[in-house]
């Protein structure tokens, strides 16, 4: 069976981030981070078909695929699964060493950047509303084989009807801090200090 997304209000689970800051807001396991990403119909088919985007003739493996961990980023991207070729919500669930490794290599926009990149942008409310204070991370990702062949993934998942639900219902995923072990990634990646969940002062 794939990974079922239960959505919850969204004033439960929002009052458990930090309300300023740089922050990694995912649903994640002991083995597992979700990412999200839209695509057309074709694309999105061929992929849970596969589990895979490689072979796949409309997926330009030499374009940059841009993943966000925060469901709501996504919804605001995709106009929740209503854009032209973003009608379609997967949800790659990546194998967590797989997401570490993404982050630990990822470089902001710059000399030498190469083919994974990281870059904050502002958070957003149900009603696709800019929040100034905090801001989420998103990962680009190019011509990574493993991520391709769909080495990187536990599973691909078809979360389009979870979107629909969500604008409707003003319900979301149980997402929560997602803080790397590597002290000195956290540096890197300018993430804000958190400590059960509040802004440590």
């Amino acid at each position: 069976m794939p990974r079922a997304l239960s959505l919850h209000p969204y004033d439960e689970v929002s009052a458990r981030w930090p309300a300023t800051g740089n922050h990694i807001i995912a649903s994640y396991t002991d083995d597992a981070v979700l990412v999200y990403q839209a695509f057309n119909d074709d694309i999105a088919d061929y992929a849970l078909a596969r589990q895979r985007f490689a072979g796949c003739p409309r997926y330009n493996a030499t374009r940059m695929t841009w993943v966000k961990t925060n469901f709501l980023w996504m919804m605001k991207r995709s106009g929740y699964a209503s854009k032209k070729n973003q009608t379609r919500i997967l949800g790659l669930w990546l194998r967590k060493a797989a997401f570490d490794d993404i982050l630990s290599k990822a470089r902001f926009k710059g000399p030498g950047s190469g083919k994974l990149r990281v870059q904050w942008d502002p958070d957003y409310s149900p009603e696709l509303q800019r929040l100034k204070r905090r801001r989420d991370i998103q990962l680009g990702i190019k011509q990574r084989a493993s991520f391709q062949q769909g080495d990187d993934f536990i599973e691909i998942v078809d979360y389009t009807e979870a979107a629909r639900t969500a604008r409707a219902t003003r319900r979301v995923p149980d997402e929560r801090v997602y803080l790397p072990e590597d002290e000195a990634l956290r540096e890197y990646l300018q993430l804000g200090r958190v400590t059960f969940g509040v802004i440590a002062l």
